[in-house]
């Protein structure tokens, strides 16, 4: 048994949804920053316990624009949404923001061995409840939410401590945009006003977190962590 699957099955309590004798179906994937767990339109291989790291979860559109849907951090599960169906493909693009660790069921061992298990299929069902009810939620924040609450909660799920242990923000300003549903001079217009009032410094192409806790007030619970 390996001793890694059985820190992570016991730290998250997986006997929840995995009966103990099936650990060893579970293999561990290692997904580096910017790689794909999962891929909109790409098929679904294993369903995925999500066990360290973060992820963004967005909706890639036809013409390259992107629309964030939410963040996530352990313990989440992805494939669930596919998993049952004849021909599954994945319904949104999973990107690591972090290096992330999966503990990934193969599709075929789900079906076959875990389809008819209450305790699996209990634990399934919430699983799926409270991704519904957070997507819901989100989707609505995207819509009513100011600019500035949806930018101040990006920035708090995408920043990273520098060597000089601060909170720092940078990234692709037009691609940001995008995920955030509004154009690059808005989004500069706003990450500038966050500078004006001491939120934020500028330094070069990166902005140092000077006031956490006002980007905490002023996220609002848009794009939830959880």
């Amino acid at each position: 048994m390996d001793r890694r699957v059985l820190s992570y099955y016991t730290q998250y309590q997986l006997d929840r949804f995995v009966r103990v004798d099936q650990i060893d179906q579970f293999k561990i994937r290692h997904v580096e920053k910017g790689e794909t767990i999962c891929e909109l339109e790409q098929p679904i291989e294993s369903l995925y316990f999500f066990v360290e790291g973060r992820v963004k979860v967005f909706l890639p559109a036809e013409n390259a624009r992107q629309l964030l849907l939410c963040f996530y951090e352990p313990l989440q599960l992805f494939g669930d949404l596919e998993i049952f169906e004849p021909e599954p493909i994945s319904t949104t693009t999973v990107e690591a923001l972090t290096p992330c660790v999966c503990l990934g069921l193969k599709r075929e061992f789900v079906t076959n061995h875990m389809a008819m298990d209450p305790v699996f299929l209990k634990q399934l069902s919430l699983s799926l409840g409270r991704k519904l009810g957070r997507v819901i939620r989100n989707s609505a924040l995207n819509l009513l939410h100011p600019l500035e609450n949806r930018v101040a909660s990006y920035i708090l799920a995408t920043a990273t401590s520098n060597h000089e242990h601060q909170l720092v923000f940078s990234g692709n300003l037009t691609q940001i945009a995008d995920l955030l549903g509004t154009s690059f001079r808005h989004l500069h217009r706003t990450l500038q006003s966050f500078c004006d009032q001491g939120i934020l410094v500028k330094e070069k192409t990166t902005y140092t977190i000077q006031q956490t806790g006002e980007l905490e007030r002023r996220a609002a619970g848009v794009y939830v962590v959880a």
